[in-house]
């Protein structure tokens, strides 16, 4: 069995007045939710889920129904990492307790270290998840691949301002991750590290300004 794979994390971060500036290519943007980083490890037939940094979830344990959710993807190799936010214990909204909004996938049979690059493994994720396009039902924050999992939406440039001014009233979003879409996993997963090919973009709150 693979040993922990540390996710990539953004380094760098912008205030929203400067997203003009990455609104060209190769830079798209994630919706940045407001909950607990969750990494996915699928293998032989079960599923563990960890916090960003290799440790159990404090407030959250994954039900029989979850599981079989995630199991059910189109999965086709022994063993997958998956990248994700878990919607929990910081939102009371019923809505949104206890989804996992999946981003990326790390691994898929072999660790996509330097293999794929960020556009090719959201294809992968996607195929993973069935390809949805239903919004969810409320705020269409997500993707639905099932009534727990949801797959996060791939932003385009053109629209980061717009999409960044339209959910500032909305507890369960952040802001936004801008991502290089030509980038490659660039760092073994097996230390917790930075990327510069990710930059948060927050909203401003009373636990940050930017």
């Amino acid at each position: 069995m693979t040993e922990f794979i540390f996710p990539p994390r953004p380094v760098g971060k912008t205030h929203p007045r400067r997203l003009p500036r990455y609104q060209k290519a190769p830079w798209i943007a994630q919706r940045k939710f407001n909950g607990t980083r969750n990494l996915i490890h699928i293998v032989d037939g079960d599923v563990i889920c960890w916090m960003r940094k290799g440790e159990p979830h404090k407030q959250w344990e994954m039900s029989d129904d979850v599981k079989r959710q995630i199991l059910d993807l189109n999965l086709t190799e022994d063993e997958y990492w998956l990248d994700s936010e878990l919607l929990h214990h910081k939102t009371t909204d019923q809505h949104y307790k206890n989804r996992i909004v999946l981003f990326d996938v790390l691994h898929a049979g072999k660790y996509l270290f330097r293999s794929l690059t960020l556009l090719e493994r959201y294809e992968l994720l996607a195929n993973l998840c069935g390809n949805p396009t239903e919004r969810e039902s409320k705020h269409g924050l997500a993707l639905v691949a099932s009534e727990n999992l949801w797959l996060a939406e791939n932003i385009q440039p053109v629209d980061f301002v717009d999409e960044f001014k339209r959910h500032l009233d909305k507890d369960q979003i952040e802001g936004l991750v801008l991502k290089d879409s030509t980038s490659t996993i660039d760092n073994f997963g097996n230390k917790y590290y930075e990327v510069a090919w990710q930059v948060r973009c927050r909203k401003p709150t009373k636990n940050y300004t930017h």
